[in-house]
């Protein structure tokens, strides 16, 4: 679509935004003199059933809603084998752009306002029996007005018709998306309800509860992981609607609120629908973040609403047992809470007796010994005699969500790190060895200046020549004893360290660290394979492209957008796959991998210039 081109009555005044199956434009209906946004599927996919089917089941779903919190569909058109939505124009900004330029937590206040609008029109499209399936930031659209308008139903489903989807195939995305959804089911209106309350959640929390290394790492954080608490590091949480929120994110449907209106009740949104737009107002008006905005944290209760946030934790987490062992657990705590009464009554034994032992020792935490999940800066918040015990055990991990957060309370930035299921397996080498976690951390320091999370391949743009050979005796000592990060590490310094450049050594560590899944060494082996000059055994594009494959499917962004590469041109053995390096190039782009957008727009005509595969 050109612009200034006619397309039925309506005239292309400019392009809005592009992705992987179509592109948006603002048009002019001629006839009644009304600005409009016509939305495209992209001429080459208009060949392929699977996305012509989205594409209409995506207009048939928003021909059933007319809500104010819903995006209007005027009318569809078929232009020969062209296919367009004429749509209600929205002006405004996506939730997710919010965020990020604002850079800090909504109000609760703003939040609500803001679930309240979205629920209304979600609670709607349920009722007329559409279940969007996609619910995330960047689908809800604040208007200047204020107005929230839930946007891009091409993955949703009517209730009862038949599935798009293979069964078995994840359809969503992973930070969003619900436990069931991850397995492969269809979802329902509670798919959505899980969705939205991890919106909220993010919203008030700065991050999504849930993160991971890799997308299969953020699937298993989903589908068993529990979010961490809010009470008290989100300013205005109270225990009340932090369990409520908990209770959306169950992680079994029948345990969740039954319906999205529900659970806007349960939070006090529903109160509050009135009043949303103005609260609202508009972007901008989010953004800018004013002072008056925050509600106090300092209330003298703030200890009364952790004990009130943990003990809803703990009950949530039994409710989510097996009732056989929901029975067990009864029995077992009721014969704890009647000990002291039993002993109570049971004459004391004489001095120097032996009578029972007034100390149980308890049972210790998993040894996990992974230094890939150092918390960085957790000694400081700890007493020196539990530091010394974690010296002792070899840095023993606690074993909950909840435990990881209660070492890490009163931390600034040590709120959201990595859940269990998310962090890569640690090395056998390592485990227990807390000499050698600690040599990682001081590793990861000098790299990238702290030791909150793995070292990526970027991290070493600002890492001075000097120091990286006076790197090279630890990542060595390190890749020995068999840390993955490690390798990688020393793979990373023999490409990049003047006068200690050694192609077939790096390529020896990074398959180490390759062969236990470190999606950054997978992917920089890719390159070195493709590299001219490089090996003396030459090019070798299938090795780079096995890599590469391995790589983006662990979420690696530049795999992905390599391998898109790869699809594209039909290198590395693979068959010439547009739809397929769409794909991949959308992934990187999620990914915000640099190159990526570049490529995508010139692969589809929206730029022109040199592909970045061949830079």
């Amino acid at each position: 679509m050109n612009d200034q081109r006619m397309i039925g009555h309506y005239r292309v005044i400019e392009l809005l935004g592009t992705g992987a199956m179509g592109t948006v434009h603002i048009a002019l209906d001629t006839f009644i003199e009304r600005p409009v946004a016509i939305k495209s599927l992209r001429p080459e996919l208009t060949q392929d059933p699977e996305f012509v089917s989205r594409f209409r089941a995506e207009a048939k779903s928003l021909a059933r809603l007319n809500h104010p919190n819903i995006a209007t569909l005027y009318s569809s058109l078929l232009d020969g084998s062209d296919l367009y939505m004429v749509m209600e124009l929205v002006r405004g900004r996506p939730l997710d752009d919010v965020l990020r330029d604002r850079g800090k937590p909504l109000s609760v206040k703003q939040s609500l306002a803001i679930i309240a609008q979205a629920a209304d029109g979600l609670s709607y499209a349920h009722e007329m029996g559409v279940i969007h399936r996609d619910i995330k930031p960047s689908n809800l659209m604040i208007g200047n007005d204020g107005r929230v308008k839930i946007m891009d139903f091409g993955i949703a489903r009517v209730r009862g018709s038949a599935r798009l989807t293979r069964a078995g195939t994840a359809v969503g995305t992973p930070l969003y998306m619900s436990p069931e959804q991850c397995r492969g089911g269809e979802g329902d209106e509670r798919s959505d309800l899980y969705s939205l309350a991890i919106v909220l959640y993010e919203m008030l929390g700065g991050a999504p509860p849930f993160s991971g290394a890799t997308e299969y790492d953020l699937i298993q954080a989903q589908i068993g992981a529990a979010p961490p608490p809010l009470v008290p590091r989100a300013i205005g949480v109270t225990p009340e609607l932090e369990s409520a929120i908990m209770t959306a994110l169950a992680k079994k449907p029948e345990q969740r609120f039954p319906s999205v209106r529900a659970f806007s009740d349960a939070i006090g949104a529903t109160a509050m629908r009135p009043d949303a737009t103005t609260v609202v107002r508009n972007a901008t008006h989010l953004i800018e973040a004013p002072q008056n905005e925050a509600e106090d944290n300092k209330s003298p209760t703030r200890a009364v609403d952790i004990a009130k946030s943990r003990i809803g934790a703990l009950a949530r987490s039994f409710k989510a047992l097996h009732p056989a062992i929901q029975g067990a657990s009864a029995v077992a705590a009721a014969a704890v809470l009647a000990a002291p009464i039993y002993f109570a009554s049971t004459p004391s034994k004489p001095p120097g007796g032996s009578g029972l032992a007034s100390n149980v020792t308890a049972t210790s935490p998993g040894l996990e010994g992974d230094a890939g999940k150092l918390n960085a800066g957790a000694g400081e918040h700890e007493s020196k005699a539990h530091a010394k015990t974690r010296a002792e055990v070899g840095d023993a991990e606690p074993t909950t969500q909840e435990q990881k957060y209660a070492q890490s309370e009163g931390s600034p930035g040590q709120e959201n790190r990595q859940s269990p299921a998310s962090a890569p397996k640690p090395p056998t080498a390592a485990a227990g060895n807390s000499d050698t976690s600690e040599k990682l951390n001081e590793l990861r320091v000098a790299i990238k200046g702290d030791a909150s999370s793995k070292i990526k391949a970027s991290d070493f743009d600002f890492v001075a020549n000097g120091v990286k050979v006076q790197l090279l005796p630890q990542a060595q000592s390190l890749a020995a004893a068999g840390v993955a990060e490690a390798q990688f590490v020393l793979g990373m310094l023999l490409v990049e360290t003047p006068g200690h450049v050694d192609p077939e050594g790096a390529v020896e560590a990074f398959s180490k660290a390759a062969n236990q899944n470190y999606p950054g060494a997978q992917a920089n082996l890719g390159l070195v394979y493709q590299k001219k000059g490089l090996l003396k055994t030459g090019v070798d594009l299938s090795k780079a492209r096995h890599w590469f494959d391995l790589a983006a499917e662990n979420g690696d962004a530049k795999a992905q957008f390599w391998l898109a590469c790869y699809y594209q041109y039909g290198w590395g053995g693979l068959t010439k796959d547009r739809r397929k390096a769409l794909e991949q190039y959308e992934k990187a782009v999620a990914g915000n991998y640099a190159s990526a957008k570049e490529a995508l727009e010139i692969m589809t005509g929206a730029a022109k210039g040199a592909s970045p595969c061949s830079k």
